[in-house]
């Protein structure tokens, strides 16, 4: 490894996201990137925590991507018939076992698991309804204590990281809860109605989550606060800006303070055509949002909303070239965002979403040699 394909979270990655000039080069990051990709370029399947890292440390990542929170036991519940990330089922406390177990219950006759012809296993977010749907179901909920979440990855990755790399979780979502929680179409009734429903259990989903992030902010590992919370479609946002910023951003507004008194930034990933909120996120204090969806913004049209201090991170589309796309047009378009969007810095590359298992290895692994090629400062 050169001194470029280490990693670098304080000198290259948190450079970028404070938006203090250029560093060595481009800082590469993923929401998420498909096992079987990790595995193929590591070399062997990946088993554990320590797998995860060598894959993210060798594939010239700066920082490894956690996971804590409600998150955990919706994802655990929604994807329960497929293996999930960092999960230790049997070592579940029975508050958060019976958790998963009442989702699952309420989720399995939704059929959310398909599988293709190949064998493929696929799941989907519940649309409709989903596993909280009345005030007798948010009663009935068996909430734990966030203290009861397995946090053992945040207590282990210290003394795994290589030299200069960090940690960063997926926590403090709150939108994206309660989608998954009430069901995406009733979510958003609920939330247009402003119901006594949707008023409780935001309350409850904030609370426990401000309380997780807490949590997370004590282990010395972390780096930074990422919230996972889709807000958009391709041409306009889920809801009126006038309720994300009466019911959410309150919330960001407190995880920003606690991320804040910790030293560490604000990300958020969401994807959707968000411009109109931009503002609101540069005043709530993030330091960087993901992916600027491709399908629905521009960088240069996010750069002249957002101004010179918030970071952004993505823009390359799924679509074209990572998902179709030959590596060569992979190279190509990625050689041509770099060299569009990095000068100055305050630019981190990625997909506009993350790395799934319909993108081809072979463009997966273009984008990131073009980006350690192309990506050095100052960008030719």
């Amino acid at each position: 490894m050169t001194s470029l394909s280490r990693p670098s979270f304080e000198g290259r990655f948190l450079k970028a996201v404070y938006c203090q000039g250029e560093p060595d080069r481009v800082p590469l990051v993923e929401a998420g990137i498909d096992s079987q990709i990790k595995a193929r370029f590591l070399g062997r399947p990946l088993k554990g925590l320590a797998d995860e890292i060598a894959f993210w440390a060798s594939a010239g990542y700066d920082f490894i991507p956690l996971e804590s929170g409600l998150r955990t036991i919706i994802d655990a519940a929604i994807h329960h018939e497929k293996a999930g990330r960092f999960e230790n089922p049997e070592l579940d406390p029975p508050v958060v076992a019976a958790a998963k177990k009442f989702a699952i219950d309420r989720l399995t006759p939704q059929h959310l698991t398909t599988v293709a012809e190949d064998g493929t296993r696929r799941t989907w977010a519940p649309e409709g309804r989903g596993f909280i749907t009345t005030m007798e179901d948010l009663e009935a909920f068996p909430w734990p204590d966030p203290r009861d979440l397995d946090y053992s990855a945040f207590r282990a990755v210290r003394s795994l990281l290589p030299d200069g790399m960090g940690a960063i979780p997926f926590t403090g979502a709150i939108f994206s809860c309660l989608m998954l929680m009430l069901g995406i179409e009733e979510c958003l009734m609920q939330m247009a109605l402003e119901s006594d429903l949707f008023a409780a259990l935001l309350r409850r989903v904030g609370e426990f989550q401000l309380k997780v992030v807490e949590i997370t902010l004590g282990f010395e590992a972390v780096g930074g606060i990422w919230i996972n919370d889709d807000m958009g479609h391709k041409t306009a946002l889920l809801a009126s800006p006038r309720l994300f910023r009466k019911h959410i951003f309150p919330y960001y507004r407190e995880i920003k303070h606690l991320a804040e008194s910790r030293g560490v930034p604000l990300l958020l990933h969401s994807d959707g055509r968000i411009t109109e909120i931009v503002p609101d996120l540069c005043k709530i204090g993030f330091n960087a949002i993901h992916p600027i969806d491709p399908n629905g913004m521009t960088l240069a049209e996010t750069r002249a909303i957002a101004g010179p201090r918030m970071c952004l991170i993505g823009n390359l589309s799924l679509a074209f070239p990572l998902g179709t796309g030959s590596p060569e047009e992979v190279a190509r378009e990625t050689a041509a965002l770099l060299r569009s969007a990095a000068p100055g810095g305050g630019y981190c590359l990625s997909s506009g979403n993350s790395i799934p298992d319909y993108v081809p290895y072979e463009n997966w692994l273009a984008m990131r040699d073009t980006a350690l090629r192309v990506g050095v400062y100052p960008i030719a």
